[in-house]
Protein backbone atom coordinates (compact mmCIF):
# COMPACT_ATOMS: atom_id res chain seq x y z
CA UNK A 1 0.00 0.00 0.00
CA UNK A 2 0.77 3.33 -0.69
CA UNK A 3 0.60 4.80 2.91
CA UNK A 4 2.85 2.17 5.15
CA UNK A 5 2.40 4.10 8.58
CA UNK A 6 2.44 1.36 10.15
CA UNK A 7 3.49 -0.19 14.06
CA UNK A 8 4.52 -3.27 14.71
CA UNK A 9 2.03 -5.90 14.24
CA UNK A 10 0.39 -7.14 17.43
CA UNK A 11 1.91 -10.97 17.10
CA UNK A 12 0.46 -14.25 18.44
CA UNK A 13 2.70 -15.34 21.03
CA UNK A 14 1.88 -18.80 21.28
CA UNK A 15 2.51 -19.04 17.10
CA UNK A 16 5.61 -17.10 16.99
CA UNK A 17 8.78 -18.92 16.76
CA UNK A 18 12.01 -18.68 18.08
CA UNK A 19 14.31 -16.74 16.08
CA UNK A 20 16.96 -13.42 16.36
CA UNK A 21 19.31 -12.97 18.79
CA UNK A 22 16.66 -13.66 21.48
CA UNK A 23 17.35 -17.82 21.35
CA UNK A 24 18.23 -19.23 24.25
CA UNK A 25 19.73 -22.66 24.80
CA UNK A 26 19.07 -23.88 27.81
CA UNK A 27 19.07 -27.39 26.43
CA UNK A 28 22.67 -27.60 25.18
CA UNK A 29 24.26 -29.16 28.02
CA UNK A 30 21.44 -32.05 28.30
CA UNK A 31 22.33 -32.37 24.53
CA UNK A 32 25.90 -32.76 25.53
CA UNK A 33 25.92 -34.86 28.10
CA UNK A 34 22.41 -37.28 26.09
CA UNK A 35 25.99 -37.89 23.82
CA UNK A 36 28.17 -38.20 25.92
CA UNK A 37 25.88 -40.57 28.15
CA UNK A 38 25.61 -42.82 24.79
CA UNK A 39 29.45 -43.09 24.43
CA UNK A 40 29.93 -44.13 28.28
CA UNK A 41 27.07 -46.90 28.02
CA UNK A 42 28.32 -48.02 24.61
CA UNK A 43 31.55 -48.25 26.46
CA UNK A 44 30.62 -50.14 29.46
CA UNK A 45 28.25 -52.20 27.12
CA UNK A 46 31.58 -53.58 25.25
CA UNK A 47 33.32 -54.13 28.45
CA UNK A 48 30.62 -56.14 30.55
CA UNK A 49 30.04 -58.08 27.48
CA UNK A 50 33.88 -59.02 27.17
CA UNK A 51 33.73 -59.49 30.95
CA UNK A 52 30.26 -61.72 30.22
CA UNK A 53 32.18 -63.75 27.15
CA UNK A 54 35.44 -64.30 29.18
CA UNK A 55 33.85 -65.67 31.84
CA UNK A 56 31.52 -67.56 29.60
CA UNK A 57 34.67 -69.04 28.11
CA UNK A 58 36.53 -70.06 30.94
CA UNK A 59 33.26 -71.95 32.34
CA UNK A 60 33.27 -73.90 29.09
CA UNK A 61 36.81 -74.31 29.25
CA UNK A 62 36.57 -75.58 32.56
CA UNK A 63 33.49 -77.88 31.71
CA UNK A 64 35.37 -78.87 28.69
CA UNK A 65 38.79 -79.98 31.00
CA UNK A 66 36.05 -82.23 33.28
CA UNK A 67 35.29 -83.47 30.08
CA UNK A 68 38.70 -84.34 29.23
CA UNK A 69 40.02 -86.31 32.45
CA UNK A 70 36.78 -87.97 32.30
CA UNK A 71 37.82 -89.44 29.07
CA UNK A 72 41.37 -89.87 30.00
CA UNK A 73 40.47 -91.85 32.99
CA UNK A 74 37.93 -93.88 30.85
CA UNK A 75 40.50 -94.35 28.53
CA UNK A 76 43.33 -94.99 31.00
CA UNK A 77 41.00 -97.98 32.38
CA UNK A 78 40.41 -99.28 29.63
CA UNK A 79 43.66 -99.58 28.38
CA UNK A 80 45.10 -101.06 31.19
CA UNK A 81 42.42 -103.29 31.62
CA UNK A 82 41.95 -104.51 27.57
CA UNK A 83 45.78 -103.76 26.62
CA UNK A 84 48.06 -103.37 29.15
CA UNK A 85 47.40 -106.78 31.20
CA UNK A 86 46.21 -108.94 28.66
CA UNK A 87 50.07 -108.08 26.98
CA UNK A 88 51.18 -108.79 30.19
CA UNK A 89 49.63 -112.24 30.90
CA UNK A 90 50.51 -113.43 27.58
CA UNK A 91 53.55 -111.95 26.25
CA UNK A 92 55.32 -110.64 29.60
CA UNK A 93 56.12 -107.10 27.89
CA UNK A 94 54.59 -104.35 26.18
CA UNK A 95 56.11 -103.59 22.76
CA UNK A 96 53.61 -101.29 20.81
CA UNK A 97 56.38 -100.57 18.07
CA UNK A 98 54.97 -104.40 17.00
CA UNK A 99 51.63 -104.81 14.64
CA UNK A 100 49.44 -107.06 16.45
CA UNK A 101 50.22 -105.09 19.69
CA UNK A 102 49.88 -101.85 17.71
CA UNK A 103 46.44 -102.82 16.29
CA UNK A 104 45.10 -103.97 19.70
CA UNK A 105 46.23 -100.59 21.31
CA UNK A 106 44.61 -98.59 18.24
CA UNK A 107 41.40 -101.03 18.57
CA UNK A 108 41.10 -100.09 22.39
CA UNK A 109 41.43 -96.80 22.44
CA UNK A 110 39.43 -95.78 19.59
CA UNK A 111 37.29 -97.99 20.65
CA UNK A 112 36.92 -95.73 23.98
CA UNK A 113 36.60 -92.58 22.27
CA UNK A 114 34.20 -93.82 19.89
CA UNK A 115 31.16 -91.61 21.08
CA UNK A 116 33.04 -88.87 22.27
CA UNK A 117 34.19 -85.90 20.44
CA UNK A 118 37.78 -86.18 21.05
CA UNK A 119 40.33 -84.30 17.91
CA UNK A 120 43.18 -86.57 18.89
CA UNK A 121 44.52 -89.19 21.43
CA UNK A 122 48.34 -89.42 21.87
CA UNK A 123 50.33 -91.85 24.20
CA UNK A 124 53.66 -90.61 24.97
CA UNK A 125 56.49 -92.29 26.88
CA UNK A 126 58.47 -90.93 29.35
CA UNK A 127 61.01 -89.81 27.70
CA UNK A 128 58.45 -87.29 25.44
CA UNK A 129 57.97 -89.56 22.39
CA UNK A 130 54.61 -90.61 20.56
CA UNK A 131 54.39 -93.80 20.78
CA UNK A 132 50.62 -94.38 19.59
CA UNK A 133 48.25 -91.64 18.07
CA UNK A 134 45.03 -91.48 16.64
CA UNK A 135 47.18 -89.88 13.99
CA UNK A 136 49.47 -92.39 12.47
CA UNK A 137 51.52 -89.04 11.24
CA UNK A 138 52.55 -88.21 14.56
CA UNK A 139 53.66 -91.39 15.76
CA UNK A 140 57.34 -91.81 16.44
CA UNK A 141 58.59 -88.01 16.90
CA UNK A 142 60.58 -87.28 19.74
CA UNK A 143 61.47 -84.93 22.45
CA UNK A 144 58.07 -83.75 23.09
CA UNK A 145 59.30 -82.64 26.64
CA UNK A 146 57.46 -79.27 27.40
CA UNK A 147 56.19 -78.25 31.42
CA UNK A 148 52.45 -80.22 30.99
CA UNK A 149 54.16 -83.00 29.99
CA UNK A 150 56.78 -83.20 32.79
CA UNK A 151 53.89 -82.87 35.27
CA UNK A 152 51.76 -85.40 34.06
CA UNK A 153 54.68 -87.66 33.57
CA UNK A 154 55.53 -87.59 37.44
CA UNK A 155 52.20 -88.13 38.86
CA UNK A 156 49.94 -84.86 37.67
CA UNK A 157 47.06 -84.13 35.67
CA UNK A 158 46.78 -80.83 33.58
CA UNK A 159 44.65 -78.81 30.79
CA UNK A 160 45.87 -76.17 28.85
CA UNK A 161 44.52 -74.05 25.65
CA UNK A 162 47.30 -74.08 22.93
CA UNK A 163 46.99 -70.91 21.48
CA UNK A 164 45.79 -68.92 25.18
CA UNK A 165 42.79 -66.96 24.85
CA UNK A 166 43.29 -63.22 24.60
CA UNK A 167 40.71 -60.95 27.25
CA UNK A 168 40.00 -58.58 24.36
CA UNK A 169 39.77 -61.14 21.35
CA UNK A 170 37.41 -59.86 18.43
CA UNK A 171 35.77 -62.60 16.19
CA UNK A 172 36.14 -66.31 17.49
CA UNK A 173 40.08 -66.20 16.89
CA UNK A 174 42.14 -68.34 15.90
CA UNK A 175 41.62 -72.54 15.76
CA UNK A 176 42.24 -73.53 19.48
CA UNK A 177 42.66 -76.21 20.87
CA UNK A 178 42.47 -78.26 24.68
CA UNK A 179 45.51 -80.52 25.40
CA UNK A 180 44.54 -82.07 28.52
CA UNK A 181 48.04 -84.66 29.98
CA UNK A 182 47.05 -87.31 32.39
CA UNK A 183 49.41 -90.43 33.51
CA UNK A 184 48.93 -93.72 32.65
CA UNK A 185 48.95 -95.94 35.79
CA UNK A 186 46.97 -99.19 36.75
CA UNK A 187 44.33 -97.86 39.14
CA UNK A 188 43.26 -101.11 40.69
CA UNK A 189 47.15 -101.36 41.64
CA UNK A 190 46.63 -105.03 40.06
CA UNK A 191 50.58 -104.66 38.65
CA UNK A 192 52.94 -103.68 40.74
CA UNK A 193 55.06 -103.01 37.56
CA UNK A 194 52.26 -100.16 36.45
CA UNK A 195 52.07 -98.30 40.07
CA UNK A 196 54.05 -95.33 39.03
CA UNK A 197 53.69 -93.72 35.57
CA UNK A 198 54.85 -95.72 32.46
CA UNK A 199 53.23 -93.12 29.57
CA UNK A 200 51.50 -89.99 29.51
CA UNK A 201 48.21 -89.53 27.76
CA UNK A 202 47.64 -86.71 25.59
CA UNK A 203 43.79 -86.20 25.07
CA UNK A 204 43.44 -82.90 22.11
CA UNK A 205 39.96 -81.12 22.33
CA UNK A 206 38.94 -79.20 19.71
CA UNK A 207 37.04 -75.98 21.16
CA UNK A 208 36.82 -73.59 17.81
CA UNK A 209 33.82 -74.16 17.67
CA UNK A 210 33.07 -73.49 21.51
CA UNK A 211 34.48 -70.13 21.67
CA UNK A 212 32.79 -69.11 18.34
CA UNK A 213 29.45 -69.29 19.45
CA UNK A 214 31.13 -67.15 23.14
CA UNK A 215 31.57 -64.15 20.71
CA UNK A 216 28.41 -64.84 18.76
CA UNK A 217 26.57 -64.82 22.01
CA UNK A 218 28.97 -61.71 22.55
CA UNK A 219 27.70 -60.21 19.53
CA UNK A 220 24.18 -61.03 20.17
CA UNK A 221 24.21 -58.83 23.84
CA UNK A 222 26.42 -56.09 22.30
CA UNK A 223 23.89 -55.93 19.25
CA UNK A 224 20.67 -56.27 21.20
CA UNK A 225 22.20 -53.18 23.89
CA UNK A 226 22.95 -51.23 21.22
CA UNK A 227 19.54 -50.97 19.75
CA UNK A 228 18.03 -50.59 22.84
CA UNK A 229 20.35 -47.63 23.38
CA UNK A 230 19.75 -46.09 20.07
CA UNK A 231 16.40 -46.34 21.23
CA UNK A 232 16.83 -44.84 24.47
CA UNK A 233 18.97 -42.17 22.18
CA UNK A 234 16.43 -41.26 19.75
CA UNK A 235 13.99 -40.72 22.63
CA UNK A 236 15.89 -38.92 24.38
CA UNK A 237 17.19 -36.66 21.80
CA UNK A 238 13.88 -36.05 20.41
CA UNK A 239 12.75 -35.04 24.09
CA UNK A 240 15.84 -32.90 23.80
CA UNK A 241 14.77 -31.17 20.65
CA UNK A 242 11.21 -30.65 21.98
CA UNK A 243 11.90 -29.14 25.11
CA UNK A 244 14.34 -27.48 23.42
CA UNK A 245 11.71 -25.87 20.66
CA UNK A 246 9.54 -24.89 23.63
CA UNK A 247 11.91 -22.97 25.34
CA UNK A 248 13.34 -21.31 22.65
CA UNK A 249 9.73 -20.25 21.62
CA UNK A 250 9.10 -19.32 24.97
CA UNK A 251 12.04 -17.17 25.16
CA UNK A 252 11.26 -15.79 22.03
CA UNK A 253 8.08 -14.65 23.55
CA UNK A 254 9.40 -13.44 26.22
CA UNK A 255 12.29 -11.24 24.60
CA UNK A 256 9.23 -10.13 21.75
CA UNK A 257 6.83 -8.75 24.76
CA UNK A 258 9.50 -7.57 26.55
CA UNK A 259 10.23 -5.69 23.11
CA UNK A 260 6.70 -4.69 23.33
CA UNK A 261 6.56 -3.81 26.76
CA UNK A 262 9.56 -1.04 26.27
CA UNK A 263 7.95 -0.05 22.69
CA UNK A 264 4.57 0.03 24.70
CA UNK A 265 6.72 2.43 27.18
CA UNK A 266 8.42 4.72 24.78
CA UNK A 267 5.34 5.22 22.85
CA UNK A 268 3.25 6.43 26.40
CA UNK A 269 6.30 8.76 26.71
CA UNK A 270 5.82 9.99 23.14
CA UNK A 271 2.04 9.89 23.41
CA UNK A 272 2.23 12.65 26.51
CA UNK A 273 4.69 14.75 24.86
CA UNK A 274 2.70 14.93 21.51
CA UNK A 275 -0.49 15.28 23.34
CA UNK A 276 1.32 18.21 25.33
CA UNK A 277 2.31 19.86 21.95
CA UNK A 278 -0.88 19.34 19.45
CA UNK A 279 -3.09 21.14 22.72
CA UNK A 280 -0.15 23.99 22.65
CA UNK A 281 -0.52 24.13 18.82
CA UNK A 282 -4.29 23.68 18.54
CA UNK A 283 -5.26 26.51 20.69
CA UNK A 284 -2.93 29.66 18.46
CA UNK A 285 -4.60 27.32 15.54
CA UNK A 286 -7.93 27.74 16.31
CA UNK A 287 -7.03 31.41 16.26
CA UNK A 288 -5.48 32.09 13.07
CA UNK A 289 -8.25 30.31 11.53
CA UNK A 290 -10.88 32.25 13.24
CA UNK A 291 -9.04 35.29 12.36
CA UNK A 292 -8.37 34.33 8.63
CA UNK A 293 -12.36 33.69 7.96
CA UNK A 294 -12.70 37.30 9.46
CA UNK A 295 -10.44 38.60 7.33
CA UNK A 296 -11.75 37.04 4.27
CA UNK A 297 -14.80 38.03 4.96
CA UNK A 298 -13.80 42.27 5.57
CA UNK A 299 -11.49 41.42 3.01
CA UNK A 300 -11.39 43.04 -0.78
CA UNK A 301 -11.84 40.63 -3.54
CA UNK A 302 -8.07 40.52 -4.61
CA UNK A 303 -7.11 39.48 -1.00
CA UNK A 304 -9.95 36.75 -0.23
CA UNK A 305 -7.91 33.83 -1.86
CA UNK A 306 -5.44 34.44 0.60
CA UNK A 307 -7.55 34.62 3.13
CA UNK A 308 -9.02 31.33 1.69
CA UNK A 309 -5.71 29.81 1.74
CA UNK A 310 -4.40 30.62 5.78
CA UNK A 311 -7.80 28.73 6.36
CA UNK A 312 -7.47 25.57 4.08
CA UNK A 313 -4.13 25.14 5.64
CA UNK A 314 -5.14 25.81 9.45
CA UNK A 315 -7.69 23.55 9.00
CA UNK A 316 -4.95 20.87 7.21
CA UNK A 317 -2.94 21.36 10.03
CA UNK A 318 -6.17 20.93 12.21
CA UNK A 319 -6.76 17.01 11.10
CA UNK A 320 -2.76 16.59 11.74
CA UNK A 321 -2.78 17.69 14.81
CA UNK A 322 -6.44 15.70 15.09
CA UNK A 323 -4.08 12.43 14.47
CA UNK A 324 -1.71 12.58 16.44
CA UNK A 325 -4.16 13.22 19.33
CA UNK A 326 -5.66 9.92 18.38
CA UNK A 327 -2.46 8.21 18.43
CA UNK A 328 -1.44 9.97 22.22
CA UNK A 329 -4.95 9.19 23.59
CA UNK A 330 -5.30 6.01 25.44
CA UNK A 331 -7.96 3.78 23.54
CA UNK A 332 -10.41 3.25 26.12
CA UNK A 333 -13.12 1.40 23.56
CA UNK A 334 -16.71 1.03 24.79
CA UNK A 335 -17.00 -2.87 24.34
CA UNK A 336 -20.27 -4.34 23.77
CA UNK A 337 -21.65 -7.46 21.02
CA UNK A 338 -21.99 -6.43 17.67
CA UNK A 339 -21.71 -7.00 13.98
CA UNK A 340 -18.48 -6.91 12.21
CA UNK A 341 -20.69 -6.36 8.87
CA UNK A 342 -22.36 -3.34 10.08
CA UNK A 343 -19.06 -1.42 11.04
CA UNK A 344 -17.98 -2.27 7.71
CA UNK A 345 -20.99 -1.17 5.43
CA UNK A 346 -21.14 2.19 7.03
CA UNK A 347 -17.37 2.67 5.87
CA UNK A 348 -17.87 1.78 2.77
CA UNK A 349 -21.14 3.50 2.48
CA UNK A 350 -19.07 6.70 3.38
CA UNK A 351 -16.21 5.86 1.11
CA UNK A 352 -18.87 4.96 -1.92
CA UNK A 353 -17.93 8.65 -3.83
CA UNK A 354 -14.60 8.30 -3.17
CA UNK A 355 -14.40 5.13 -4.70
CA UNK A 356 -16.46 6.17 -7.75
CA UNK A 357 -14.26 9.17 -8.27
CA UNK A 358 -11.15 6.96 -7.93
CA UNK A 359 -12.67 4.07 -10.27
CA UNK A 360 -12.16 1.56 -7.47
CA UNK A 361 -14.34 -1.76 -8.09
CA UNK A 362 -15.50 -3.00 -4.80
CA UNK A 363 -15.94 -6.58 -4.03
CA UNK A 364 -18.07 -7.86 -0.73
CA UNK A 365 -17.58 -11.41 1.12
CA UNK A 366 -18.78 -12.10 4.00
CA UNK A 367 -19.57 -15.42 5.27
CA UNK A 368 -22.93 -16.71 6.64
CA UNK A 369 -23.61 -16.49 10.62
CA UNK A 370 -20.73 -14.24 11.48
CA UNK A 371 -19.98 -14.61 15.12
CA UNK A 372 -20.78 -11.66 17.24
CA UNK A 373 -17.54 -9.45 18.81
CA UNK A 374 -16.66 -7.49 21.37
CA UNK A 375 -16.05 -4.32 19.92
CA UNK A 376 -16.43 -0.79 19.87
CA UNK A 377 -18.39 0.39 16.63
CA UNK A 378 -16.72 4.20 16.43
CA UNK A 379 -12.88 3.09 17.06
CA UNK A 380 -13.58 0.10 14.50
CA UNK A 381 -15.01 2.74 12.26
CA UNK A 382 -11.90 5.00 12.88
CA UNK A 383 -9.67 1.48 11.80
CA UNK A 384 -11.05 0.31 8.86
CA UNK A 385 -11.73 3.87 7.73
CA UNK A 386 -7.60 4.17 7.82
CA UNK A 387 -7.30 0.82 6.07
CA UNK A 388 -9.67 1.43 3.04
CA UNK A 389 -8.15 5.04 2.66
CA UNK A 390 -4.47 3.50 2.55
CA UNK A 391 -5.39 1.19 0.20
CA UNK A 392 -7.32 3.96 -2.72
CA UNK A 393 -3.89 5.91 -2.08
CA UNK A 394 -1.76 2.66 -2.47
CA UNK A 395 -3.58 2.24 -6.13
CA UNK A 396 -2.94 5.75 -7.42
CA UNK A 397 -1.92 6.13 -11.06
CA UNK A 398 -3.65 2.33 -12.09
CA UNK A 399 -6.34 1.97 -14.60
CA UNK A 400 -7.72 -1.30 -13.16
CA UNK A 401 -8.23 -0.83 -9.27
CA UNK A 402 -9.93 -3.11 -7.11
CA UNK A 403 -10.03 -3.53 -3.56
CA UNK A 404 -11.63 -6.83 -1.71
CA UNK A 405 -13.60 -6.64 1.75
CA UNK A 406 -14.16 -9.94 3.56
CA UNK A 407 -14.98 -11.32 6.96
CA UNK A 408 -15.40 -14.67 8.75
CA UNK A 409 -15.20 -16.75 11.34
CA UNK A 410 -11.61 -17.89 12.44
CA UNK A 411 -10.02 -19.27 15.44
CA UNK A 412 -6.54 -18.01 16.72
CA UNK A 413 -4.90 -20.23 19.37
CA UNK A 414 -8.32 -21.51 20.23
CA UNK A 415 -10.31 -18.52 20.85
CA UNK A 416 -13.49 -17.59 18.62
CA UNK A 417 -13.45 -14.40 16.64
CA UNK A 418 -13.61 -13.16 13.30
CA UNK A 419 -11.13 -12.36 10.56
CA UNK A 420 -11.79 -9.14 8.56
CA UNK A 421 -9.58 -9.16 5.24
CA UNK A 422 -8.73 -6.06 3.22
CA UNK A 423 -7.26 -6.65 -0.08
CA UNK A 424 -6.01 -4.47 -3.28
CA UNK A 425 -4.35 -5.07 -6.46
CA UNK A 426 -1.58 -2.19 -5.83
CA UNK A 427 1.63 -2.74 -5.57
CA UNK A 428 1.35 -4.37 -2.06
CA UNK A 429 4.50 -4.20 0.55
CA UNK A 430 8.06 -4.58 -0.08
CA UNK A 431 9.64 -7.46 2.48
CA UNK A 432 12.35 -5.05 3.68
CA UNK A 433 9.62 -2.71 4.80
CA UNK A 434 7.00 -5.32 6.35
CA UNK A 435 9.25 -5.42 9.71
CA UNK A 436 8.42 -1.81 10.16
CA UNK A 437 5.48 -1.10 9.10
CA UNK A 438 3.52 -0.61 12.06
CA UNK A 439 6.39 1.67 13.46
CA UNK A 440 4.92 4.93 14.31
CA UNK A 441 5.69 7.91 11.92
CA UNK A 442 6.94 5.10 9.10
CA UNK A 443 5.53 6.27 5.94
CA UNK A 444 6.68 5.45 2.21
CA UNK A 445 4.51 8.66 0.75
CA UNK A 446 6.15 12.04 0.75
CA UNK A 447 2.82 13.33 2.72
CA UNK A 448 1.51 12.11 5.68
CA UNK A 449 2.09 11.66 9.53
CA UNK A 450 2.52 8.06 9.27
CA UNK A 451 0.40 7.05 11.87
CA UNK A 452 -2.30 5.58 10.23
CA UNK A 453 -1.37 2.17 10.67
CA UNK A 454 -0.04 2.79 14.12
CA UNK A 455 -3.81 4.13 14.99
CA UNK A 456 -5.21 1.09 13.52
CA UNK A 457 -2.64 -1.43 15.33
CA UNK A 458 -3.94 0.64 19.00
CA UNK A 459 -7.14 0.08 18.52
CA UNK A 460 -6.78 -3.68 17.66
CA UNK A 461 -5.01 -3.97 20.63
CA UNK A 462 -7.54 -2.53 22.63
CA UNK A 463 -9.96 -4.93 21.39
CA UNK A 464 -6.92 -7.95 22.32
CA UNK A 465 -7.01 -8.39 18.84
CA UNK A 466 -3.96 -8.15 15.92
CA UNK A 467 -3.36 -6.78 12.49
CA UNK A 468 -1.17 -8.18 10.20
CA UNK A 469 0.03 -7.30 6.62
CA UNK A 470 0.58 -9.78 4.14
CA UNK A 471 0.55 -10.43 0.14
CA UNK A 472 -2.93 -10.48 -1.36
CA UNK A 473 -4.21 -13.10 -4.11
CA UNK A 474 -4.65 -10.07 -5.77
CA UNK A 475 -1.09 -8.79 -6.32
CA UNK A 476 -1.10 -6.10 -3.71
CA UNK A 477 -1.58 -5.65 0.03
CA UNK A 478 -3.16 -7.77 2.54
CA UNK A 479 -4.63 -6.24 5.91
CA UNK A 480 -6.05 -9.19 8.21
CA UNK A 481 -7.74 -7.39 11.22
CA UNK A 482 -8.44 -10.23 14.08
CA UNK A 483 -11.35 -9.87 17.02
CA UNK A 484 -11.99 -12.27 19.20
CA UNK A 485 -15.70 -13.22 19.59
CA UNK A 486 -18.52 -12.90 22.04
Amino acid sequence: MADTHAIAPIMNPQTEEATGPYQARPFELVRYFSVTSLVIILLFTLLISTVISQRSSEMIQEEREQYARLLAANLNHSVIVRFVNPILREKRAIHVGQPDQAKLLDAVVKNTIHSFDVKQVNILDLNGNIIYSTNPVYIGRVAYRWQPFLLAASGGQVSILDPPRRVFELGGGPERVLRTYMPMRDQTATSAMLQAPHAVFEIILDMTDDFAKVWQDQVLIVGTLLVMMILLFVILRSIVIRGQRIMDSRAARQAKLEEQLNQAQRMAALGNMIAGVAHEIRNPLGIVRSTAELLGSQAGPEHRPLAGVIVEESSRLNSIVTEFLDFARPQNPDLRPMQVTEVLERNLQYLAPVLLEAGVKLERKYARSLTEVMGDPEHLYRAFLNVLNNSVQAMDGREDKRIKVSAKNSNDSGRRGVLISFEDNGPGVDPKTQASLFDPFFTTRSEGTGLGLSIVSNIAASHKGRVEVGKSEMGGARIDFWLPGV
